[in-house]
């Protein structure tokens, strides 16, 4: 009987599974394809820092025209120019743009371990009670690890220019 009992939910499992796995292929729901490789360039940390609840939400947005492609603080100068790119538009972006990155004094780090809790792009690495440190290549400039050092030796930096990071303003025509 018990033999039985467990053919009987070993055949009706494969038989429900392979009904979803049916059901999914026929109620597929195609996305847009601007908005799925918006949302894969984009830093994917669903922060919330351009006012919508994620990285997908805030891709669907640019796309309707609704959010601006700059929006994404997260991704800096190079991500809104890809994105501008991408829908076609043009986008101004002058010197007040600038891209932060967070480090830490490390002396004076207590190595409590809220500030790599806190970041959600795993840019801060260190164990418990010791010295932690920041992967800038790595660090978005949320802030989100300032606000949780409680002994106040995370700062935000200013990047320095490099290959990645460099914008170009296009040259301003004067009418004279």
């Amino acid at each position: 009987m018990m033999i039985a009992t467990v053919i009987f939910f070993v055949l009706l499992g494969a038989v429900l599974g392979a009904a979803l796995g049916y059901a999914s292929q026929v109620f597929k729901v195609e996305s847009h394809p601007l908005v799925d490789s918006i949302e894969a360039i984009m830093p994917g940390g669903q922060c919330g820092q351009c006012g919508v609840a994620g990285c997908r939400q805030a891709a669907e947005a640019m796309v309707r025209g609704e959010l601006n492609p700059n929006a994404c603080p997260l991704g800096g100068q190079s991500l809104t120019q890809q994105i501008a790119d991408m829908l076609g538009v043009s986008v101004t972006m002058s010197d007040d743009d600038i891209e932060w990155v967070a480090h830490i004094q490390e002396a004076e780090c207590s190595g409590c371990g809220r500030c790599y809790k806190a970041c959600p792009f795993d840019a801060i690495v260190g164990a418990p009670k010791q010295m932690h440190t920041v992967i800038s290549d790595v660090c978005t400039g949320c802030k989100l690890c300032t606000q949780s050092c409680p002994q106040g030796c995370l700062t935000m930096a200013q990047v320095k220019p490099d290959t990645r990071t460099w914008f170009w303003p296009k040259p301003q025509v004067s009418a004279a």
